[in-house]
């Protein structure tokens, strides 16, 4: 219950990688397909509200059919921004689905017949996807403004006429019913999707052998590690067990597995919970983490005497350490995080090329572009 507990919060922590998901797509070649897809969902909203005014049960009164043209002009522009223009940025993306939350609002509260307002809410699950990359808080507001509108739709429901809603006007039934739709696809069915889709991406960063992440999760948690304008020294430091080759090669694989396993839980020991860890190749790790009151070698020394005193082990394992020292904002940096990875992997082979079972701090000089 415990680790449930736990799963569930750290899923509610998560910032949402906006901006990585960008560069995945992109990697892909997949960022102009996914633009064109939701252009033309902003195209499909446009035509639906222009079917609704001309049909029999559009607009009640003149200021909301004023309105419907706003949204129909507004939806019209959404696929040309989407075709035309470069992705948007976090905060732009979240005015346009705000927007549209606004809109779908408006043009369910403006139709004559509330049922049909009521399948018009239906459309804020389609916002709701795009929430999605804006993480569980963003997707909880926008959950409860769906519910809100359901709501307020019930109730106008139950207080209207059958001049207008027929059959359906004050059927209680009907009301809860309407509700339900909602509950079972928005405050239901996004959340959970969230989640898989949340819990799948966690899964798809791990090395599977040491649970720690693996270099694309590295990468990916470094962007959410540093907050914006965190300021102060950071560091990174490579390791590389020494001779591993003789480890398989005299124990077997599998005893190297266990080798690795064992690293691992004693470097995550050692670096504090607050460092970010990760297996970056057979027998490489990384550790990045904020530098406190320590120098930099004093942390890559306390990592190398981790491996070298893991117990119980029929030979001694070792581990060459190569660290560097470097400003917070530069970790923020991709192009500058890579050269810093770079520059604590040389420190590691400078130590591996002294004999290993050693630490070798880089120049402390600033990272340049």
């Amino acid at each position: 219950m415990a680790e449930r507990r736990s799963l569930v919060a750290r899923w509610w922590q998560d910032r949402a990688g906006y901006e990585w998901l960008v560069d995945v797509l992109e990697f892909h070649s997949a960022l102009s397909w996914v633009k064109g897809m939701i252009g033309a969902g902003g195209l499909v909203m446009c035509l639906v509200t222009l079917l609704s005014m001309l049909s029999h049960i559009g607009p009640r009164n003149g200021v909301f059919e004023v309105g419907c043209w706003v949204i129909v002009g507004l939806t019209a522009v959404w696929p040309l921004r989407w075709w035309l223009l470069p992705w948007p940025s976090r905060a732009e993306s979240l005015l346009w689905c705000v927007s549209a939350d606004i809109a779908i609002l408006f043009g369910a509260l403006a139709a004559e017949h509330r049922v049909y307002g009521a399948l018009v809410t239906t459309l804020l699950t389609a916002v709701g996807m795009c929430m999605i990359l804006h993480g569980p808080r963003v997707l909880t507001m926008h959950i409860a403004w769906s519910l809100g509108s359901i709501v307020t739709l019930a109730v106008l429901l139950m207080a209207d006429d059958a001049a207008h809603s027929g059959a359906a006007a004050g059927d209680g039934r009907l009301a809860v019913a309407m509700i339900l739709i909602v509950v079972s696809v928005s405050v239901i069915g996004l959340p959970t999707v969230h989640f898989c889709q949340w819990l799948w991406r966690q899964h798809a960063l791990l090395d599977p052998l040491t649970l720690l992440l693996n270099r694309r999760g590295l990468d990916y948690q470094l962007s959410q590690t540093f907050r914006p304008r965190e300021t102060g020294p950071a560091y990174a430091a490579a390791l590389d067990l020494d001779r591993f080759k003789v480890v398989n090669d005299t124990f077997g694989h599998p005893f190297g597995d266990e080798v690795l396993r064992l690293t691992a839980e004693c470097l995550c020991a050692a670096a504090g919970p607050d460092a970010v860890l990760a297996r970056t190749g057979g027998e490489e790790f990384v550790v990045v983490g904020r530098l406190r009151d320590e120098p930099v070698a004093v942390i890559g020394e306390r990592l190398r005497r981790a491996v070298e005193s893991i117990p119980d082990l029929p030979m001694l394992v070792t581990a060459s350490v190569g660290a560097v020292l470097a400003p917070i904002a530069d970790m923020r940096n991709p192009i500058l995080l890579q050269q810093i990875l770079r520059r604590s992997d040389d420190a590691m082979y400078d130590a591996k090329r002294a004999g290993g079972n050693v630490v070798v701090v880089a120049p402390t000089d600033r990272v340049s572009v």
